[in-house]
């Protein structure tokens, strides 16, 4: 008799995000809503998440990643969208139940849903560190989140110091694709927008963020 081997099972991707100091905002659920609606709707056209966003309490919401290599470019889009609002971010990598349904909230959970919650935990209660703590990983493996989690300590200490001109600029080229027409757009030239950027750390951002999809692609 044939033994059947069990398929391992799919390991997915799930960020939960939690805004910081949202009583702060007048007019918060709609501000949330017109930032988070437009991403979710390019997150799914763009193939990064299986279904769209949804808030599970006031101030925070969830989704699950199409795979986990995705993470690190979502984060980054998150943090551009919400700006100036500010983010906590907690990713949980694992196994996840229903994944297709939505709204995620109601139907999915699985070993990526615990990591992620136990993650936003730490980030909440994280009172004693000499520095802000912004984004964690949970994946279960030691190795893996000890290299990705000191990559966001530094990813996130330079994505703190960008200004509101700074992030305008980012906005511009990502949505352009190149300095010219960012700085068309801007009415400025092309050194002040090259000379925004690299105050920003805009590459370094970005050259990390690439590194850590291939760290992930190879790894996982």
């Amino acid at each position: 008799m044939v033994q059947m081997l069990k398929r391992p099972k799919a390991r997915y991707a799930v960020i939960t995000a939690d805004v910081i100091r949202s009583r702060s905002f007048s007019n918060f659920r709609r501000k949330r809503d017109a930032r988070l609606a437009p991403l979710s709707k390019t997150h799914v056209a763009g193939g990064l998440i299986v279904s769209p966003y949804a808030v599970t309490v006031w101030d925070e919401f969830q989704g699950i990643l199409a795979a986990p290599h995705l993470f690190p470019r979502v984060i980054l889009d998150m943090r551009r969208a919400f700006f100036p609002m500010e983010l906590r971010i907690a990713v949980g990598l694992g196994s996840v139940s229903e994944p297709k349904k939505s709204p995620v909230n109601q139907f999915a959970g699985g070993q990526a849903f615990e990591r992620a919650r136990a993650a936003m935990d730490r980030l909440k209660g994280n009172k004693t560190s000499k520095y802000r703590v912004l984004t964690i990983v949970e994946s279960g493996d030691r190795a893996l989140d000890l290299a990705t989690n000191t990559i966001y300590r530094l990813q996130d200490t330079l994505v703190g110091e960008i200004s509101p001109k700074q992030w305008e600029t980012i906005h511009w080229l990502l949505r352009t694709g190149s300095q010219e027409l960012a700085a068309k757009r801007l009415g400025v030239n092309v050194s002040t927008v090259s000379r925004t950027l690299r105050r920003a750390h805009h590459w370094q951002i970005e050259e990390t963020r690439q590194a850590t999809e291939e760290f992930l692609l190879t790894y996982l």
